[in-house]
């Protein structure tokens, strides 16, 4: 009989490198299922939570508290272990009252946590705009989000926009631009901040060219897909995670 669907399960050999989970006492591990984040770049809810958090000792604990309806993501109860949690996402544990954020951190994602201050906002990169018929103007976001900002709010894709999850009320927005910060989402030096120093315009192929200044002092040239623009100072919540000494 033909088989309807694809697995559930991937080899612990296969995953992210910045899965810190143990790849050889277990040959598989559950793999995140279709959702607001790319594969490669998310951890299933389930591994969030056993693996990474140290929330449950295992499957049927995570499950457990799932199917209770106790861990939110940006404020919504999230049921399904293979749901995918990336780049700025909240996770938010009522019961022990404690509230995560999953940041960019050497190469990967690490989640670090946050106030409860904090919890309900959000930072997003606008990935498209574009207007509808009645002039409405739509903005995707890397989340999978959909937002209406007003027409008087000047946004356009590579900016950032602060949301109040869940309702998705905006609040602020970002551009990149000389002189300001932004903290890299992408490479072996993601979660650093570091000011643009300079911006040059890319093509249709190949977006624009940033030169970065890091907090060594040392310059780079990056291309803007992989900077998430922050102002010119540092927003009230927390988007970078503390280096290892």
């Amino acid at each position: 009989m033909a088989r309807k669907s694809g697995t559930l399960k991937t080899k612990r050999a296969q995953v992210p490198s910045f899965w810190k989970i143990s790849k050889k006492d277990k040959r598989f591990v559950v793999r995140t299922e279709p959702g607001p984040h790319p594969k490669n770049y998310s951890y299933p809810l389930l591994v969030l939570m056993r693996d990474i958090l140290s929330l449950t000792k295992n499957n049927r604990e995570a499950i457990n508290v799932l199917n209770e309806g106790k861990i939110r993501i940006d404020g919504k109860v999230v049921r399904s272990p293979r749901f995918p949690v990336g780049l700025m996402d909240v996770i938010e544990i009522p019961t022990i009252d404690k509230s995560f954020r999953l940041v960019p951190h050497e190469g990967g994602l690490s989640p670090v946590e946050i106030s409860s201050t904090e919890k309900d906002l959000k930072l997003c990169i606008v990935k498209s705009k574009k207007t509808t018929r009645g002039a409405k103007v739509v903005c995707g976001l890397h989340d999978g989000r959909v937002i209406y900002p007003a027409a008087e709010v000047d946004i356009r894709p590579g900016d950032a926009c602060l949301l109040k999850v869940p309702k998705q009320d905006f609040q602020a927005s970002f551009r990149l631009s000389k002189g300001g910060l932004a903290v890299l989402i992408r490479g072996e030096r993601s979660g650093e901040v570091v000011t643009l120093e300079d911006l040059k315009p890319g093509t249709f192929s190949r977006g624009s060219i940033g030169t970065v200044r890091f907090s060594d002092g040392t310059s780079s040239e990056l291309p803007s897909s992989i900077l998430m623009p922050l102002g010119k100072q540092l927003p009230t919540l927390t988007v970078t995670k503390p280096r290892a000494s």
